[in-house]
């Protein structure tokens, strides 16, 4: 009897142990999984969000549109930060008040920089890059 618990007792702890760190591998690697796709819809986003700022003349079609999925986006994947500066700018819009988006585009910018370990580094006043049209 003796010899049966010998042998089965650290097969158990192995099988059990194994079984424990093979759970937390795969939990971490989902959250992982999660947080990596967040990042990188709230990046597209902040591009499109850029894409569309400021543009002479007005938006062209596309800008509005690739804009509008910009802020679903935020919406959808933002933390509470993120999705109240993105009401705020929805508010404006609709009530026609202006489109300030540097609330927006600095609460997705200090959020994905948390994110991914980055500085603090605050956003510059002139943060987009605009060519003018060729003639």
């Amino acid at each position: 009897m003796t010899s049966l618990w010998n042998g089965t007792v650290p097969l158990l702890a192995a099988i059990i142990g194994g079984l424990i760190v093979h759970l937390t591998a795969a939990a971490r690697g989902s959250r992982n999984e999660r947080r990596g796709r967040r990042v990188e819809h709230l990046i597209s986003a902040y591009q499109r969000i850029i894409a569309a700022a400021h543009r002479p003349g007005g938006e062209g079609a596309g800008h509005a549109s690739a804009f509008e999925a910009a802020v679903n986006d935020v919406m959808l994947l933002g933390q509470q930060k993120e999705v109240e500066a993105a009401h705020r700018l929805l508010l404006a819009l609709r009530d026609g008040s202006g489109t300030d988006l540097e609330p927006l585009l600095e609460a997705l910018r200090t959020s994905l920089r948390e994110e991914l370990a980055l500085d603090k580094t605050p956003l510059p006043k002139h943060y987009f890059v605009r060519m003018p049209p060729r003639t």
